[in-house]
C-alpha cells in the first residue's frame, strides 16, 4: 500500500508593473516605482501565508527578477540556488509551464513560478480543478493584472499535475 502523498503548493506570480521602454528590448524593461510597491505588498502576502517556496522558477526578464527580489523573502534572490532563471519561462504558454512544474523535484513542496502574460494567467486556469473560487476564476478569465498571485494546492506529486484547487491571495 501506497503512502498518500502530502499536498503541495504552487504559487503562480505575474511580474509587477513594468516601465515601458521606447526602443529597448522587453526583457530588459525594469519595474516601474508602482512596480516595486506591487511586488513588496505580494511578499507580504506571502509571509502573513507563511508561505516560503522551496524553489523558484523565474523568467530571466529583469521585471521577472526584480519582482522576486522585491518580494524580500529570505535566501530567494535571483542568485539562490533555490531559483532558477529559465529562459523557458520568458515566453512560455502554460503548457510549457505546466511542463517546468511537473518536472521539479519530489522534495519540493512549495513552488513559486514568476512569469508572464498569457502563460502564467493560463496555467492558473488550466489548474483550477474542483474546489476552486469560482469568483476568482471568473476574475481571472476576464483579467490578470500584474503582480497577481494565484495560489494551487495540489494533492499529488508534481509530475502527476493535472489540476488542483485555485485560491484566491492576491488579485493584482
Amino acid at each position: 500500500m501506497t503512502a498518500p502523498t502530502a499536498s503541495r503548493t504552487l504559487l503562480l506570480l505575474r511580474h509587477a508593473d513594468a516601465e515601458e521602454v521606447g526602443g529597448g528590448r522587453d526583457r530588459d524593461r525594469p519595474l516601474s516605482a508602482h512596480g516595486r510597491g506591487q511586488a513588496a505588498a505580494v511578499g507580504q502576502v506571502l509571509r502573513a501565508a507563511g508561505l516560503l517556496p522551496d524553489r523558484v522558477l523565474c523568467s530571466p526578464s529583469l521585471r521577472t527578477r526584480q519582482t522576486l527580489e522585491g518580494l524580500g523573502l529570505p535566501g530567494l534572490d535571483p542568485a539562490s540556488e533555490r531559483v532558477e532563471l529559465a529562459d523557458a519561462v520568458y515566453e512560455a504558454g502554460s503548457d510549457t509551464l505546466l511542463e517546468l512544474v511537473r518536472a521539479l523535484p519530489a522534495d519540493v513542496r512549495t513552488a513559486l513560478v514568476v512569469g508572464h502574460a498569457p502563460g502564467v494567467p493560463q496555467l492558473a486556469l488550466d489548474l483550477a480543478g474542483p474546489g476552486s473560487d469560482a469568483e476568482l476564476l471568473g476574475q481571472l478569465e476576464r483579467r490578470f493584472p500584474t503582480a497577481t498571485l494565484a495560489r494551487i494546492t495540489v494533492e499529488d506529486a508534481w509530475s502527476h499535475l493535472d489540476q488542483g484547487q485555485l485560491i484566491f491571495l492576491r488579485f493584482g
